[in-house]
This record gives C-alpha cells, structure tokens and sequence, in this order.
C-alpha cells in the first residue's frame, strides 16, 4: 500500500503552499486548510506504517482503508492543482485607482478574489467530510497499531540450490572456475585479511548454488568453514550460532541461551585464531547485518575467505573486496536446464514444441530460477503445443496461478518489499511499458518526476530520480542497456536505458492490478494481471498496439481521472479523445508518425499537462494549442529524424518549462524567450541569430544542443562560419553542457573566449583547424571534452595542454590528417598529467600514441584507430609497443584498423592486451 504513501507525500507541501502562498485566501479559509492539513499528516503517517508491512501480511479491512485513502488523496490533490493554477489573484501591479477604469479594474479584481475563497471554501468542506469518514475508519480498524503480522511460514526456495546434485547444477563452471582463481590467487595483502568476493545478481541467478558450489569444491583446503544465510530479516545472534555450530559441533552444538552476541563474537575470534576459514555469507540484503557480522571475521589472517551473496550491488561495494556479477545462463545452458527439468531423456523431446520452447526462454531471459520454475510448471502439463503456448502467453501477463510460479514470485516479493515505499512507487511505474520494451532512463525519471514521485525538498529532482534508477539496477530489479556510448556531464559511463526481467515484468503487473495502481490493456484485447474485481476508476492508463481493445476499455472506464496516459503503438489508430482527460500530468505517445495536428487540438485542454512525450513526428509545425500548457516542465519530440520542426509563437508563453529535447527544431522570428525563468535545457536547436539572441537571456540553463542547417552547395561556407561566429559569443555564462553539430569546418574556435566557468561538457563535430586556445587548465570543471580537427596533426603541445585540465575523465580526439608517413606522439609521465582520465578516443588513423609510465593512471576505456599498412614493421616482428602496460588501470581496449596489414596488426596486439596484467577485454572495429 505504498502508492497511497507516495500521492500523499506530494499533497501536504501543496497545502502549505496554499496557506502561505499569494492566493489572497481570506484568514477563515486558511483555517481551514491547516486543520486539513493536520488532519491529512495524521493519515499520512498511518499510511507509513502500513506501507512497511507486506501486503500478504495485511489485514483486508486495513487494505481497503489505505486504497480508500489513496483514492481521496489522489481527488484532493488534484482539485488544488487546479485551483492553484486558476486561482492566483492576478490584479494588476501599478494601475491607477484615481481613474474609473482603474476602480473598475480594482473592483473586478475584489469580486474575483471573493468568488475564489467561496469556491475554495465549498472544495474544503466537502473534502473535510471526506476526510473525516476516512479517519473515522482510521480509528475503527486500529491502523495506527498496525504491524507485520504473523504469516505462514514456507521453505526457504534457497535450501533446494544448497542440496542441488551437481549433476542436476547447469552452465556453473565457468563462473565456479573464474572464482575459484579469484579466491586462490594469493598474494600478501590476502594474507594480512580476509580475501572477500560478492557474487551480485537478481533472485533466482543461482547465486547460492554457486557460492556452495565454491564450498564444496574448495573446504579440503581450508581449517574450516562455514555456511550461513542472513536473509531479509535476520536474526543476528541465531546467526552467530549457527556459525559457532558449524565451526565446532562438539562443543557448540548445545549454546546457553543466555549468552550475548559480544560472547559469541570472542567465540568465533578465538575459535578462527590460527586457523584458515572458508566462509559463505548467503543472501545479504543490507549493509548493518555485515558491519556487525564482520566483527567475528575480520582477524582471519592466515588466507581465510569470504564469499557473500547479495541482490544489491551497493551493499557489495560496502562491504569491499572484490565483486562478481553473475550473468544469466547462455542460451545453450537454459535449453539444457529447461529439458532436464521436464524429459527423462533428450530423446523424449518432440520437434513440434520447439517454436514455444524458444519463446519461453527468451521471457525466462537465462534466470535459472525462472528456467526451473516454468519448467516444472510444463511438467504438469500434457506435452502439446497448445498447452506449451499457453503457458508462454502467460508469463508477463501476471494471470498464471500455480505452487511453481509463486514459489518465483515469492522470491521476487521479497526485493520487493525491501524497498523503501519511493521505489515501490517508481518500479510498479514500469509495469506500464510491454515487454522486452527498452526504456529510456532521461524519460523514465522525467515521467516520476511529473507525477509527484521524486518529492525530496530542497534538491536537484533530476539527480535525485536518476539515483532512484540507480539504486533499482544495484538491486537487480532492473537491467541496464548501455547501446551506445553515452556519458553523464561528468564524464563518466551511463546507463542509457533500461529493461524488465519478465518475472519482474509479471510481479509488478500484479501488484499493480492488486493496488489499482496502473490498467494496462494489451494487444490481445485483455487487461494486465487482470482479476474478477475491476475498479472503474482509473488512474494511469497504459494501451498496447489495439485499437479494437482500447475503443472498449476507454468507453466503459471513467478517464477524467487519468493521471498518465501511454501509447505504445500508432497513436492515430489508438489515442482516445484528449478532451476527456481533465487532470493528465503526463502524456507519452511512443510512434506519432500518423498524428496530425488535428490530433493534438485537444492538448490545449491540459492544463495540468508537466510531461508531454511525442515521439516520431512527421509534422513541420507544432500547434499554436501548446503555448497553453500552463504547467508543461518538459517537451521531448525527438524521433523526427531529419526533418526541422518549427516551434509556434507561443513556445514562449510556456513560464514552467525546464527542458525541451527535439532532434532538429527552430524558433520562429517573432518568439520570446526572456519570460522562460525555469528553462534549463535546450537540445536540437537550429543555431539562427534570432534563436541566439533569446537563449542568450536565459539565465539559468544549463544543457545547450545546437544544429546548423547543411546549406546548399552554392551558399559559402563564409556565411556559416560567420554566423557561427556571432551567434557562439552570445552563449549565457550559466552553460554547463554545450554540444555542436554540423557539417562545417572553422579555422578556429577563439572568439568563444570567455568561457562559461562552469562548463562541464564540450562536445563540437564541426571540424577545426586548431584546437581552441581557451581549452586550458583554467576550465576546471571541464570533464568531457570532444573535438576533431580537419587537415591538421595533434601535436605534442596539444596533449600537453589537455594533460593539464584537472578534471578531465573523457576525451575524444578525432583529425583528419593530411596524407603522409604515420608519426609518434608520447603521453609523458607527469602527476598532473591527465590525472582523472578514464576513458580516451584516439581516432587519428596516421598518428599513434605512446604511453610512458604514469602518463594515465586512471585510464580504463582506450579506443585507437590507426592505419596498420603504415605500422608494418611492428607488426611483421609481432610487437606492439604503444606501452600499454603503462596503464594500470585499462579494462577495456577497442581497436579501429584500416590497411592492408589488418590481420598482422590483430595478432601483436591480442598478443600485447594478453600479457597485460589486467587482462583486458579486446574489440576490432
């Protein structure tokens, strides 16, 4: 019941905000509005208490009462945002009194601010007597003395993976024997504390299957060991126990109840004194549990190891060591797994059921868990094709009912109620998307942030929402995709996106049918984790590719109360009318490619509207109907591929806007921007010195992305390095990303001095002559930095320079040099020589680097392209020496090849990244 927590939890500081903010409320109106507010804290921590208990462990009466709350919660806040937008008393500042007009004015605007407080007066009495029915029942049902309550007691599904036979253990060995050498590489620091390894991945990996696996295979050469589950919620001295038992069953197999977990720390200290131990800490949910745990274990200092298991990556990080994130079986694996679990014999399986076989897998994505479970629900099942599909249609769609798929769901419930109630909220978001949907991560947080889900006073929401992401791939509850190189303005690796394991998928959309929380109708025409009981009223609407399905579904619910609205499919075959859509803050329509604006006439009837998503336009032109889209915080019309969108006049009249990101659009001439006081970010603007001259009064942005229009063959380059030119000085000084694209080349890029001083990222595909002279140690900020040059070498001076920006962790460098023999260019050792470097791009196919020692300390990510018929010599003797054993650091190598010695130069370099200690990874491009 965390949702009710969540609406909450946005409506109390808009109450607040009513009663101190300029609303001209008369004294007796705001009376009323804190006695609302106490009343609605006094829900709100009741609500608290209940969303830390499991729903299963919840009494019904108290499920209804929290559905109810939130239900009101969701109607109250939604009749103060309307009010609040529609109620601010707008007299006018400085008329003049003395004239009839001005009484006139004055007298129109007492009228109206007496017409609002009556309004506002009858909204907060009927939502007063709402209130106090819920509270009433508040007090019935004893909410206020709820706890967890008692709940039947199941096997522990982790047991089975313990006891497993090897023979029955499918795709363990490669991992088994990476670690096994990670645990057995001694070295001295290994010898003065315990070795510690976590295996990190989602339930149902087989995380303990291979941390037992470890156990037996490596205890012959260790004095002793141990194995302990610490669980969800552990019982630390019951643990501590079972350890001494383990340890020592003679002498501790019967522990007086009364001794202390300080007793049994000495116990276990005095017992491991001397002695190597093999230790396995299994399924660690949080960082306390260790702290505490490691008191016992932390003087092992004759080679002693530990193993843990964790979902959460960040508990893995707390406790050191190194870390092994186990990775899904191979498709090969999962089909031997599949067919163990259902045939006696291979011989036994029938050629017809491999089409259904295959789809299953691909949903069970590698999880063993998940492999096991669905096959021992097909074992049930006649060995048919039919049946088979059945069963596929089932998973993800949160209908299936059986002992083996709750035994799945039951470990998957655990992450999730180990949540804190935010991310509840955020991840029962994502049942909204189809599956194997890739999900934008920029997008996902933009979409919590426009529903009230990221609420933390005081702090960026931006950086906020994507630790929420964060924290829910640290969990394994979701996986990152990285398709393309994407770096944060911090230059370091990020996560673009994000997918659903299906069994997630199927969990989540049951909780949320369970929840009301989301309706999602599919393209088959049903609805998601659909039950007997459905409610009308309708919250978040999510429709699938079925314009059939989705007619029925939007005429029998009631939409006005629709707080988000996703299409996945042609939205001109299935988007309902937008007018009946009364309080939607967001609006994701994912292929626009048939919309016309006559589709989106209605958007001007949304008022409360903060996240409009369009995606793949076809349009030259937005409506004029967007400039009233009072509460619009962000505008992401990417996907229009080359086409140049043109913004309408009324672009301007948007005072809430935060972002806008286009692929390519451009602001008309008459349009104003300087009222635009919260606008931040920009991407895809066409860079016109009209456009120019309006970002330059935008006092608080921070992202720009411009765009030069490829001119015909016959407009002169002149005319754009002119324009260029003029229009870059006019930058405002707030920047802290600028990006550049065209098809241009400048001689040089020296008129943008001064810099914006905070400038954090610079990335300009126009090519230049020279690299900017103001790309010095005085950009401390700088962290990303990317540049071509056109018919110019990178000289030594050049790199020295870039060696000296303090903050630097990405460079690219791309030249298109002049044809000539291949020259040498050394990174020197220097301590300030690129001391935060980790990743570089070195794309000069005539130049090659040199790395001396200490030149990048911190390097990890190297790509370099360069011509190898003009390296031969090193190559025909099999060597490569660009000292790339200088670089302690480097985990990953990409190699871009053109000439005729191709294959040569791929053999000295595999040759080079093997004696690597670090045993890089190697691509070819």
């Amino acid at each position: 019941m965390n949702i009710a927590t969540g609406a909450m939890n946005t409506l109390l500081p808009k109450l607040a905000e009513l009663v101190v903010g300029e609303y001209k409320l008369q004294k007796g109106v705001k009376g009323e509005i804190k006695e609302l507010e106490k009343e609605l804290t006094y829900i709100s921590a009741a609500l608290r208490k209940v969303s830390q208990v499991p729903v299963d462990q919840l009494d019904e009466q108290v499920k209804v009462w929290a559905r109810d709350a939130r239900e009101l919660s969701y109607d109250i806040e939604d009749a103060v945002d309307t009010f609040m937008l529609r109620g601010k008393g707008r007299e006018q500042e400085g008329q003049d009194t003395s004239s009839l007009k001005g009484l006139i004015g004055k007298a129109a605007n007492l009228y109206k601010k007496a017409r609002n407080n009556h309004k506002i007066h009858n909204v907060i009495k009927d939502i007063m007597d709402q209130v106090k029915k819920v509270s009433e029942c508040r007090d019935r049902y004893k909410v206020d003395n709820i706890a967890a309550g008692p709940s039947l007691v199941s096997v522990d599904p982790r047991l089975e993976a313990m006891y497993r036979k090897a023979a029955e253990i499918v795709g363990i060995d490669g991992p088994k024997n990476e670690l096994v050498k990670r645990l057995t590489n001694e070295d001295i620091s290994s010898l003065q504390q315990p070795k510690i390894i976590s295996i990190v991945g989602v339930g149902g990996l087989g995380k303990t299957t291979l941390a037992n696996a470890l156990l037996q295979d490596l205890k012959a050469k260790f004095d002793c060991h141990f194995f302990v589950s610490v669980s969800f919620n552990p019982d630390i001295k019951k643990i501590f126990k079972n350890i001494l038992v383990q340890l020592d069953e003679d002498k501790y197999g019967h522990i007086d109840e009364a001794w202390e977990i300080n007793l049994l720390i000495n116990k276990i200290i005095d017992f491991l004194k001397n002695r190597r131990c093999l230790c396995v800490i299994d399924d660690l949910w949080k960082e306390l549990p260790w702290d505490t745990i490691k008191l016992a274990l932390q003087d092992g200092t004759h080679g002693s190891k530990i193993i843990i298991t964790t979902r959460n990556k960040a508990v893995a990080e707390h406790v050191g060591g190194g870390i092994y994130e186990l990775k899904p079986l191979s498709n090969d694996d999962s089909r031997e797994l599949f067919y163990k679990r259902i045939f006696d014999s291979l011989d036994d399986f029938r050629p017809d059921l491999s089409k259904a076989t295959e789809k299953i897998l691909k949903k069970c994505g590698g999880v063993p868990l998940a492999i096991i479970t669905t096959a021992s629900l097909l074992a049930t099942k006649p060995r048919c094709s039919v049946e088979w599909e059945k069963v596929n249609n089932f998973i993800g769609s949160g209908s299936e009912n059986s002992p083996h798929v709750d035994k799945m769901n039951m470990i998957l419930r655990l992450s999730y109620n180990d949540l804190p109630f935010h991310l509840k909220t955020c991840l029962l978001s994502l049942s909204k998307y189809p599956e194997d949907q890739v999900i934008r991560k920029d997008v996902l947080v933009w979409s919590w942030i426009a529903e009230g889900f990221i609420t933390r006073v005081g702090s960026n929401l931006q950086e906020t929402g994507e630790g929420y992401f964060n924290e829910l791939i640290n969990r394994s509850l979701i996986q990152p995709v990285n398709i393309r190189n994407h770096f944060n303005p911090l230059g370091e690796r990020d996560v673009y996106a994000c997918q659903l394991h299906d069994m997630v998928l199927e969990l989540i959309i049951k909780l949320s049918a369970e929840e009301g929380f989301a309706t999602t109708s599919l393209s088959n025409g049903e609805q998601a984790g659909a039950s007997s009981h459905q409610r009308e009223i309708i919250r978040r609407l999510s429709l699938h590719n079925s314009s059939n399905a989705n007619a029925s579904i939007t005429e029998r619910k009631l939409l006005s109360k629709v707080r988000s609205l996703d299409v996945f499919g042609r939205a001109d075959l299935m988007m309902p009318v937008l007018s009946r859509f009364c309080v939607l803050r967001v609006l994701q329509l994912e292929d626009c490619s048939g919309l016309d604006n006559n589709h989106l006439k209605d958007l001007s009837n949304l008022y409360l509207l903060k996240f409009l998503r369009l995606q793949g336009l076809k349009v030259t032109e937005l409506p004029e109907s967007i400039g009233k889209l009072e509460s619009l915080e962000t505008l992401d019309i990417r996907g229009a591929g080359k086409s140049v969108i043109m913004l309408p006049l009324s672009f301007g009249k948007l005072g809430k806007l935060v972002r806008l990101h286009a692929g390519r659009v451009e602001l008309p001439d008459g349009v104003a921007l300087e009222n635009m006081k919260s606008l931040q970010e920009l991407v895809g603007i066409r860079l016109t010195v009209h456009a120019m001259t309006e970002i330059g009064k935008l006092r608080e942005l921070k992202v720009l992305e411009l765009f030069i229009k490829e001119e015909s063959k016959s407009s002169s380059t002149g005319n754009s390095e002119e324009l260029v030119r003029t229009c870059l000085q006019m930058c405002p000084s707030s920047l802290q990303v600028l990006v550049l694209r065209a098809l241009v080349m400048l001689r040089s890029m020296d008129f943008m001095a001064p810099v914006p001083s905070g400038l954090q990222t610079f990335m300009c595909n126009i090519d230049l002559m020279a690299i900017p002279r103001w790309i010095d140690s005085s950009l401390s900020c700088l962290t990303v930095l990317s540049i071509g040059l056109w018919r110019a070498r990178v000289q030594p001076e050049h790199l020295d320079k870039l060696a000296g920006l303090p903050s630097l962790r990405f460079l690219r460098l791309r030249a298109r040099t002049p044809p000539g023999e291949q020259e040498k260019v050394v990174i020197h050792s220097s301590p300030s020589s690129f001391p935060c470097l980790t990743d570089l791009r070195f794309s000069c196919p005539l130049m090659f680097l040199k790395f001396q020692p200490g030149a990048m300390r911190k390097l990890c990510q190297l790509y370099l392209a360069f011509h190898a018929g003009r390296t031969n010599d090193h190559f025909l003797t099999n060597t490569f020496d660009y000292g790339f054993e200088n670089l302690p650091s480097l985990q990953h190598v990409v190699i871009g090849l053109v000439g005729h010695e191709r294959r040569k130069a791929q053999d000295a370099i595999r040759k080079t990244i093997n004696d690597h200690p670090n045993h890089p990874s190697l691509d070819f491009s």
